[in-house]
């Protein structure tokens, strides 16, 4: 049973407890260690590691970011090392919170591996956890669940257990910070299946050694997990004034003077602007691969559901409760976006 595999550590100006910890792995057993200094100021640090037999030294002239530290390491890894002598690789980070017996827990799931993407995961509930690395890791999970549809404890975890069929696919990930990992979650990790590892939660001087832009690499991270729910608002807007400029054009330009100039000018803009408005959910918002005859007859059947709910609760609505007809509508139809978002999704262009 093979049982080899190599660590794999993205480095940004580390703390001077690396140099010992990078020590403690290789007392552990593990003879081959890959750490990618991300442009750090000071190199001091990387010229002592440099001396280890067991160190192979990967350099980056400029800081580019976590992600592309850590796809650095991959591509050295598959271009160096045998796959059918090492299991894959464990992702480390620098600051000293993945203690040695986390990193062997993961060490022996890899050399078990079914192929799927190994997580050491961390129990945010407990006391000595950062409120903001509480508050953040629990908000993107309560995300990735609603969202994503995946269910990750640790979202943010650096501690990882990257098999050798996953390599290739963790090399085709985008993004070049930290939103990187996210990334490799919802891509690779939601193809190949997830396996948890309880490990210690470790947080030295309250997380004051990250290198985590707290706006800016949010704002990736969260760009990246809502992305597909902002094209489809960006199609749907796009369509509605699609939509209207035809209407506009039929009845001012097209048909002027016609004297079913509003029907027929309504009628033939709302099916252009429903065709153009699937055929941009269909390949850009959720980029499904299902047949345009079974996939269109789904999208004609829900506009038409939708049209009559909404004929249908704006009338009861009207009716029921003493507030303008208007109102009622904006927020039935609202209600109804977000429902169409999630049908198309899950049926209409799942994957």
């Amino acid at each position: 049973m093979k049982k080899k595999c190599v660590i794999l550590i993205p480095a940004l100006d580390p703390p001077d407890e690396f140099y010992q910890y990078v020590q403690e792995l290789t007392a552990s057993g593990f003879q081959h260690i890959i750490v990618v200094d991300d442009g750090s100021r000071d190199k001091n640090i990387f010229q002592r590691l440099s001396m280890l037999p067991q160190v192979t030294l990967l350099t980056h002239e400029k800081n580019y970011g976590k992600g592309k530290a850590l796809r650095t390491g991959f591509s050295y890894y598959r271009d160096h090392f045998s796959m059918s002598e090492y299991t894959g690789v464990i992702t480390v980070d620098s600051d000293g919170q993945h203690l040695l017996e986390d990193v062997n827990k993961i060490r022996d799931a890899l050399s078990f591996s079914d192929g799927r993407l190994i997580l050491g995961v961390r129990d945010f509930n407990q006391e000595n956890v950062p409120p903001k690395s509480r508050f953040g890791n629990k908000l993107t999970g309560w995300i990735f669940r609603h969202f994503v549809k995946l269910s990750v404890s640790d979202t943010q975890t650096g501690l990882r257990g990257i098999p050798n069929s996953l390599i290739d696919p963790c090399l085709s990930v985008s993004g070049d910070r930290f939103e990187y990992e996210t990334d490799m979650l919802i891509k690779v990790g939601r193809s190949s299946g997830i396996q948890e590892i309880p490990i210690h939660t470790v947080y030295h001087r309250q997380n004051e050694g990250t290198h985590f832009h707290p706006i800016k690499d949010s704002f990736l991270i969260y760009r990246l997990l809502f992305g597909r729910f902002f094209r489809y608002l960006t199609v749907s807007l796009s369509s509605f004034l699609l939509d209207i400029g035809l209407f506009a054009f039929g009845t001012k330009i097209l048909l002027s003077g016609f004297s079913h100039s509003v029907p027929v000018s309504a009628v033939g803009a709302r099916i252009i602007s429903a065709a153009y408005n699937y055929l941009m959910n269909r390949n850009v918002v959720f980029k499904s691969s299902s047949s345009y005859l079974a996939s269109g007859a789904s999208y004609l059947t829900l506009c038409v559901i939708q049209g009559l709910v909404s004929a249908a609760l704006v009338t009861a609505g009207s009716m029921l409760l003493p507030i303008d007809e208007v109102l009622i509508k904006v927020v039935v139809d609202t209600c109804l976006f977000l429902v169409n978002y999630h049908v198309q999704k899950t049926w209409i262009f799942r994957h």
